[in-house]
């Protein structure tokens, strides 16, 4: 997904603490009621964005106990003041929101729709919190450059601040039946919070996976740290990388490794570019600021530059 992320799809950014919570076939797990199984929330402003992204929420659900909840933001006006126009308001976007998720609801996937005036960002802030939402699935593109309000900037907004993973997309990403993913890792517990919220979701879907372990390392040439002993560091982040991959293996998945030096967004946008990746996945910060450096900020710019 040209993400957070030329391939299908978008990025998919974990963040500390927050984990997709896809309820066990027995109802237990998850902080909501157990019959919903896997809630996915979309931002929803009507663009080809943001429909592609309840197409995906759609793929994620098939076959798994599942609901998907529609969201859409009224942005703030004089005339929302006014109760009567906001609720008539409120009438006809719900309305609109049905029509643009009869896909879904023609599957048989149970569907939850919500429309609430206020910033975009706010709006579906307030959604995954009120629903209790395990995942967030949007575009990374309004209407328009002016019309970036729900679909464009927000998504940094949300990445920045929701306490579940996110999942973002280009307009023209399709739901496919396999994925070649890049998994980027620095190893910190973001990252690896990161791929086990993807695994959740991923593994558990009807989305047959090829993925690939990515780890870069600083430079070298680097004044600070012409001291580092490359060769031991290097053997580490192979042996981790291993173990990482050998989890994909074991549960059925293609996984290969690829240890490389440079910054972390370069290496991870040319992996992806080389590998014709469809979507990548990272966390969205290192433990440190140090590994800030090195993941962390980089959940930010392969959104925006990622090719897939």
């Amino acid at each position: 997904m040209d993400t957070n992320d030329d391939g299908t799809s978008a990025g998919y950014g974990g963040r500390s603490g927050a984990a997709a919570r896809d309820a066990a076939a027995d109802g237990s797990g998850g902080g909501h009621d157990a019959g919903h199984g896997l809630r996915i929330l979309v931002p929803v402003d009507f663009s080809q964005s943001s429909l592609r992204a309840l197409e995906w929420a759609g793929a994620l659900a098939a076959g798994r106990r599942a609901q998907v909840v529609a969201v859409h933001a009224i942005e703030p006006t004089p005339l929302t003041t006014l109760a009567e126009t906001a609720d008539a308001m409120s009438r006809r976007i719900e309305e609109r929101l049905h029509r643009a998720c009869l896909g879904l609801s023609g599957k048989g996937i149970p569907l939850l729709t919500h429309c609430a005036v206020g910033k975009p960002w706010h709006v579906v802030q307030g959604a995954v919190r009120e629903f209790d939402a395990d995942m967030v699935v949007m575009g990374n593109r309004g209407l328009s450059p002016i019309r970036r309000t729900l679909l464009g900037s927000v998504a940094d907004r949300v990445l920045r601040t929701v306490a579940v993973p996110v999942l973002v997309l280009n307009a023209a990403d399709l739901p496919r039946e396999h994925l070649r993913v890049i998994v980027a890792t620095d190893f910190s517990a973001d990252a690896g919070e990161a791929i086990a919220a993807f695994r959740q979701v991923f593994l558990r879907s009807m989305i047959r996976l090829e993925v690939r372990i990515v780890h870069a390392t600083v430079p070298p040439e680097l004044p600070l740290l012409e001291r580092v002993d490359w060769r031991r560091l290097d053997t580490e982040a192979f042996e981790a990388a291993d173990r990482a991959a050998s989890a994909f293996r074991a549960d059925g998945v293609d996984a290969a490794i690829s240890v490389v030096r440079g910054t972390a967004a370069r290496a991870v946008l040319a992996e992806a570019r080389a590998w014709h990746a469809d979507m990548i996945v990272l966390g969205r910060r290192g433990t440190s600021g140090f590994e800030r450096l090195i993941l962390g900020s980089t959940a930010e710019r392969v959104i925006h530059a990622s090719p897939c």
